[in-house]
């Protein structure tokens, strides 16, 4: 009675969230749980319907059929490590069928996935909100900041799917519970380091976060934070050689970073700025693009069924969009500008939308139909995190701050997409902030209701 008591927010909001999320996961699957049409007659699966995702979906089920050392890295790690192997070892624990005899998707009990992910991801929130109780912030900002983290839809729509960010995010919120109150042992920070090395394993984009808490460590320990520093990074040089040394003896190259990573730039980014220079279409861009890659495999007698060809055909790619970047710093900087401002445009409806649509949601009208209610969303949201911000500073909270290096590591790394899915670990990082400023916002309604 005394822990309900003294947490019946906290309690009423995850009971009331956890039925929510029930309800629907199973609208979601009745209604999309089976194979679709786009408009042009081909098909996908309502659930499992991009290509990262059925990327997912058959490496889980590889995984599945032989779970071993051996057949931890059997491929060209290409993608993010962790979320086959979780969704994997999930089918054997739930029973869940990826493929039919027919060798169709089967998402039978795929829904006991979804718990799991929800469940991890509410363990990790009530260990944050113990420990912003402990540090004794403001009890209605705290319950402010668990209802943003537990309601808000940008954030909890992917409870639904696959692509592992609800477990992403739950690793980050854990992150957060760290760093707001590091300790002072040293050994403790080869568990936090253990904790980052895992959060790369499930997003390779966290790769550089480690510098957030050196940064800080160094200013709050000053020259004491150099062994705290060493035990925080070994877990890391643990699973890159781990990882590594999986690569290499694989493919005769050790690497530790999906390669997707290496020609990102050149497939998703240099086609905009390509554009922009010589003033052609997307589509004649992308064309352009593809041939001068394929002349290049061509020239150098590449062999791309082979991984080290493919490495190599990889980097040229990146070199290549590394190249005109440096060359075009203006029409760079503002296309960077200009996605980042399209990520931060949240979409709380992306992935219900995206799979009434298909691929063809974002050139739909269904797309353009909910923009102007985005903007007016976002702004709102936007406008609680600055009066969080501003109070923030006021009254001088460290913890808010200390989230926010985190939001600025992910928005400068991968807001250039231009993909509200990749801001989505910023906006996790302003929760705080929008604790503090809805409880600012709601007192000065009473306030002016009261006069």
């Amino acid at each position: 009675m005394y822990f309900y008591n003294h947490n019946k927010s906290l309690i009423i909001l995850i009971l009331i969230s956890f039925i929510l999320f029930f309800i629907n996961i199973d609208i979601q699957i009745k209604k999309f749980g089976k194979v679709l049409k786009h408009k042009d007659g081909t098909k996908y699966h309502g659930i499992i319907k991009s290509p990262p995702e059925l990327n997912i979906w058959k490496k889980a089920s590889e995984f599945k059929s032989d779970i071993s050392i051996k057949n931890l890295q059997p491929y060209e790690f290409r993608h993010h490590f962790l979320p086959p192997k979780i969704l994997g070892l999930s089918s054997k624990l739930f029973k869940i069928e990826f493929y039919d005899k027919q060798k169709n998707i089967n998402i039978k009990n795929l829904n006991y996935f979804f718990y799991f992910q929800i469940i991890f991801y509410f363990f990790c929130i009530i260990v944050f909100y113990f420990k912003l109780i402990k540090l004794n912030i403001k009890k209605s900002n705290v319950n402010f900041t668990i209802c943003f983290l537990i309601f808000e839809p940008t954030i909890n729509q992917y409870n639904s799917t696959i692509f592992g960010e609800t477990i992403f995010f739950s690793l980050l919120i854990l992150v957060f519970t760290y760093l707001i109150d590091l300790p002072k042992k040293n050994y403790k920070y080869f568990f936090i380091g253990l904790l980052f090395a895992i959060l790369y394993l499930q997003r390779s984009v966290t790769m550089f976060l480690i510098i957030v808490p050196i940064i800080i460590l160094f200013f709050k320990f000053k020259y004491e934070s150099i062994l705290k520093i060493f035990y925080l990074i070994i877990p890391l040089i643990i699973v890159f050689s781990l990882l590594g040394s999986l690569n290499y003896k694989r493919s005769g190259i050790f690497y530790f970073l999906p390669t997707q990573t290496i020609d990102n730039l050149y497939n998703y980014f240099l086609p905009k700025i390509d554009s922009k220079i010589f003033n052609t279409n997307e589509s004649e861009t992308k064309k352009k693009l593809n041939e001068i890659k394929s002349k290049f495999a061509l020239k150098n007698n590449l062999d791309l069924s082979i991984e080290r060809d493919r490495i190599k055909f990889y980097n040229f790619q990146k070199d290549q969009a590394i190249t005109v970047m440096l060359n075009n710093k203006l029409i760079t900087l503002k296309e960077a500008l200009i996605s980042s401002i399209h990520s931060a445009l949240l979409n709380p409806v992306e992935i219900i939308n995206s799979r009434i649509k298909g691929k063809d949601y974002y050139k739909s009208e269904l797309h353009q139909k909910y923009v102007n209610y985005r903007i007016f969303y976002s702004f709102f949201i936007y406008l609680i995190i600055l009066i969080g911000f501003c109070y923030s500073i006021k009254k001088r909270y460290i913890a808010h701050h200390i989230l926010l290096l985190v939001g600025i590591y992910f928005f400068i790394i991968s807001s250039w997409v231009g993909y509200t899915r990749y801001f989505v670990p910023t906006l996790l990082s302003l929760c705080l902030y929008f604790g503090s400023g809805l409880d600012i916002l709601i007192k000065f309604i009473k306030h002016k209701k009261s006069r």
